[in-house]
């Protein structure tokens, strides 16, 4: 264990500390700077509280590390050693490989003007002069270990009251207000304000989408935890709106400008509104240097390209987790006096997705059906997470149900199952041109006496929608029937795992939830699947799974794995 006699050094004291930025935006700043062999940044993580990142520059490509605090209080990478703080560890690593890709050869520092985030529009030294007035008025307690070891569960303490300062917290107002005060501000795409509603317990984020106003309830938990429907958990109200801040997780789209509250200071919302933008919320920084991106390793890979075998995934520090049963921190090994072999880093772990095909097409190579699909969804300009935007957007009525054959395009086929063949294609709805995947029913499958079931089936399943499960989007009579559906572009659940013998256990925990959010869903709509199995889960991510395969299997009369609850 390296560990010195002395107390950590703070991470906010040190020039190439950024705070709370997402790993996207410090990809950003390392590839603004060139990108240089073993430049790098420390950055803290988005969840959970307490952890760390190196975001690290090796071969023109940007590697994570994350920096997982223990139990004893110490730090460390995964199976490395142990630090007092992440800037031992890093002072460390400056000297000796030891375990990463490559020495942290250069530090990439802020500019003078840019603080460390605690919190979108809350500077670190801001966050630290809150948690000191806190800490002294506490009678009884150790001011030192309060600001030390405990930091994390003074920061909880402390968030709890610090919406109540935001600019986007409107106190309380009813609906029809707050649907006014975003149109007077003017419509945006994330544009948000937060809300007390009528009960004085719970809130509400109102939010502009497509110059609409749309409502999600934040509910408080029996262990005073706050998170809309179906929603991650947090400690606090600012906890949450960060997190929509970065991921759109659910919502429509991320949040980006708040709708400032009626006479709310306009020093206070100038300091806000400038300090996201010189942290790139909002904004790109002035007059920074215009040059091509360097994408990271987690999605440069080259058509044709020797793959190497997928190595297994490491823990992502970015992601949130349900945090009852988590997996803790590895254990740290070394062997001897031998050096380690380099852990394999998150990015490239997530290169090469072995996702296989829709319906498990075996014959085909495990990757095609996920490249032809990240293809696809990187023509059109899109994401993974952009998709349950847009699919959660359709309009779900039955005049918009049956499609003309001129709407879809069919692409790669993607696998083949008992019902027919799976494409990739995308389909013209609403003035937008949407990725799909298309299940073509093969014409000796369906009698004619079967055709009309098949259709009434369908129409049952098209008001579904819920995050969670695989939404109809339409059919298509022409020739054969078409099912067009939602895509998920990392394939079926089971041929996932299957390629990823280690992914973490705290992730397949998170995947289960949602199944059983979906199922709940389907429950409470009085629908009942009987073959709930991983085949019959697709991935939209690695950590964003929907129940699929439900409904058809009635109409064809196979294994009647689906029926519509009497009751």
């Amino acid at each position: 264990m390296a560990l010195g006699g002395n107390g950590p050094m703070k991470a906010s004291t040190v020039p190439y500390f950024y705070g709370r930025i997402t790993r996207d935006e410090a990809e950003e700043i390392l590839n603004d700077h060139f990108c240089e062999e073993g430049m790098f940044l420390l950055r803290e993580s988005i969840s959970p509280l307490g952890n760390y990142a190196i975001s690290l520059c090796h071969d023109k490509k940007v590697h994570h590390y994350s920096i997982e605090k223990q139990t004893d209080g110490t730090y460390m990478i995964p199976a490395g050693k142990k630090f007092l703080g992440p800037i031992e560890l890093i002072v460390h690593h400056q000297q000796s490989q030891d375990g990463v890709i490559t020495l942290l050869r250069k530090a990439c520092n802020r500019p003078d003007h840019m603080a460390p985030v605690a919190f979108r529009g809350m500077t670190y030294s801001d966050l630290e002069s809150e948690l000191i007035r806190k800490a002294d008025s506490i009678k009884g307690v150790d001011k030192q270990k309060a600001l030390g070891t405990q930091r994390e569960h003074l920061v909880v303490i402390v968030s709890r009251d610090l919406h109540l300062k935001q600019p986007w917290y409107h106190g309380k107002i009813d609906r029809n207000d707050s649907e006014k005060r975003l149109r007077s501000s003017g419509h945006k795409d994330g544009k948000f304000l937060v809300r007390m509603r009528e009960d004085k317990k719970t809130f509400a984020i109102c939010i502009s989408f497509k110059s609409e106003t749309r409502h999600y309830k934040i509910d408080k938990d029996e262990n005073k935890k706050f998170g809309i429907q179906d929603g991650p958990k947090f400690d606090c109200i600012m906890m949450l709106i960060d997190h929509y801040h970065n991921k759109q997780d659910g919502l429509l789209c991320k949040l980006t400008e708040p709708v400032a509250c009626p006479g709310y200071d306009k020093e206070q919302l100038k300091k806000y509104m400038e300090f996201n933008r010189q942290n790139m919320d909002y904004f790109r920084l002035p007059g920074k240097p215009k040059v091509t991106r360097n994408p990271s390793s987690a999605s440069n890979s080259s058509q044709g390209e020797q793959r190497p075998p997928l190595p297994p995934l490491t823990k992502r520090e970015s992601l949130n987790r349900p945090t009852a049963g988590a997996v803790g921190g590895q254990a740290g090994a070394q062997v001897g006096g031998k050096q380690r072999a380099l852990p394999p880093t998150p990015d490239e772990s997530s290169r090469w997705f072995a996702a296989g095909d829709w319906e498990g097409d075996s014959h085909r190579g495990a990757t095609a059906g996920f490249d032809s699909r990240r293809v696809a969804l990187k023509d059109l300009g899109m994401n993974p997470e952009d998709l349950e935007g847009i699919y959660g957007s359709l309009p779900r009525k039955l005049e918009d149900f049956e499609l003309r054959r001129d709407q879809i395009d069919l692409q790669d086929q993607l696998g083949a199952g008992q019902f027919g063949s799976v494409c990739r294609g995308t389909c013209k709805k609403n003035g937008k041109t949407i990725p799909v995947a298309v299940k073509t029913l093969k014409q000796e499958d369906v009698t004619p006496h079967q055709e009309p079931e098949l259709l009434k089936e369908a129409r049952i399943m098209m008001p579904l929608s819920h995050k969670n499960i695989v939404r109809m989007i339409g059919v298509c009579k022409s020739g054969c029937l078409m099912l067009v559906l939602e895509l998920a572009p990392l394939g079926c659940l089971n041929t996932f795992l299957s390629a990823h013998k280690n992914f973490p256990q705290a992730d397949i925990v998170l995947l289960l939830h949602q199944v059983a959010m979906g199922m709940e869903y389907l429950e409470s709509m009085k629908f009942v699947h009987r073959d709930l199995a991983a085949r019959n889960v697709l991935l939209v991510t690695e950590t964003f799974a929907k129940i699929s395969d439900f409904g058809m299997s009635k109409a064809l009369q196979r294994d009647n794995n689906y029926y519509e609850a009497s009751i």
